[in-house]
């Protein structure tokens, strides 16, 4: 008797939802990796029907702050961004950017 081929189901779109995280840390990345891994994430939040993420970027100096700022002013899927934060929620290291609904 033959065996009959695994099949793997599809996930959950509940799933899909819980996996992808309400916030990316882009510390300590160079700029390119970060905006590379920003563009995907954001991506993967906007198909989980995500509309808010929080997104780390750090205080120091400013030039990843300054790139993401760029990056999501010109992104098709973002809505509007917030900075700072409020300080619960990290202050001047952490961008909130509202995603549009596809």
């Amino acid at each position: 008797m033959a065996e009959l081929p695994y099949e793997r189901r599809e996930e959950s779109r509940l799933y899909r939802q819980l996996s992808v995280s309400s916030e990316i840390n882009l510390r300590q990345l160079s700029i390119k990796i970060a905006m590379k891994n920003l563009d995907i994430y954001l991506t993967k939040a906007a198909n989980a029907g995500m509309v808010r993420v929080n997104i780390i970027h750090g205080r120091s100096g400013g030039d990843m702050r300054k790139a993401v700022h760029d990056f999501l002013s010109s992104h098709h899927m973002i809505e509007d961004f917030e900075y700072p934060a409020a300080p619960a929620e990290g202050g001047p290291g952490v961008t909130i950017a509202r995603l549009s609904r596809i």
